[in-house]
């Protein structure tokens, strides 16, 4: 006589691949999101390239005004020097003239280094958006397999329902099987488990002689005292 806890097992087996591959689905979600989160850091160091060419830029347009301001009072002064009345006046502006003159030097010269940060500002921000095309890239592949996979594993749960269902249906009794359901529901893992060295497979406690022994015949149903699984002794 066949114990009746053998389907309960194979139906077991079914619904616990069904359970595994429901996880990989809820699961891809969660994937897709830190595949994703990859991109965050290539997103920032873009970021951080383009104020800093941002910044650079502003400083050299900032000194071309100063200079181009401090030329306009060179040109004032000249202008003030052939209307000068003496020539104390003349030196006092040949003198402002000198000034503006070193300050024009000191900005150019700083200009001359703010356009070598500025082209290697460019060189940055190129190859931040050559690392971030080339890992958008990478991330929508991933992507693609992903949302392929699930359309496997959808059609796989799919399929893996409709067998259940009709393997289900051969069980000739209701009760053992709504008893079934409902403590794999209750526990999420295992509904029948086995005997093994007078251990519950489940809960992993030891188990009365009795349960042990009564757990080998066909004609009786037995669970266990601790977990409240139910329990098949093949020994």
């Amino acid at each position: 006589m066949a114990h009746p806890l053998e389907a309960l097992l194979v139906l077991q087996e079914k619904d616990r691949k069904t359970a595994r591959l429901r996880r990989e689905v809820r699961d891809i979600p969660i994937r897709k999101s830190d595949i994703e989160k990859q991109l965050e850091g290539a997103k920032a160091r873009l970021e951080s390239a383009k104020e800093e060419l941002k910044r650079l830029t502003a400083e050299l347009h900032q000194i071309e005004v100063d200079a181009a301001s401090r030329r306009e009072k060179i040109t004032k002064y000249k202008q003030q020097q052939m209307e000068a009345k003496n020539n104390e006046q003349y030196r006092a502006l040949l003198s402002q003239v000198a000034v503006e003159e070193q300050e024009i030097s000191v900005l150019e010269d700083r200009a001359i280094g703010l356009m070598e940060q500025n082209e290697t500002a460019k060189a940055a921000v190129a190859e931040r958006e050559a690392e971030l095309k080339q890992e958008e890239a990478g991330v929508a592949e991933e992507i693609e397999m992903l949302e392929e996979r699930l359309k496997e594993v959808e059609a796989e749960i799919a399929e893996r329902i409709n067998d259940r269902k009709h393997f289900a249906a051969g069980i000739n009794n209701p009760p053992l099987l709504a008893r079934y359901n409902r403590i794999l529901t209750n526990k999420g893992d295992f509904a029948v488990v086995e005997v093994d060295k007078d251990y519950c497979t489940g809960c992993h406690m030891k188990l009365p002689p009795q349960i042990i022994n009564d757990a080998l015949n066909p004609a009786k149903l037995v669970a266990c005292s601790y977990c409240g699984r139910m329990l098949i002794n093949r020994r």
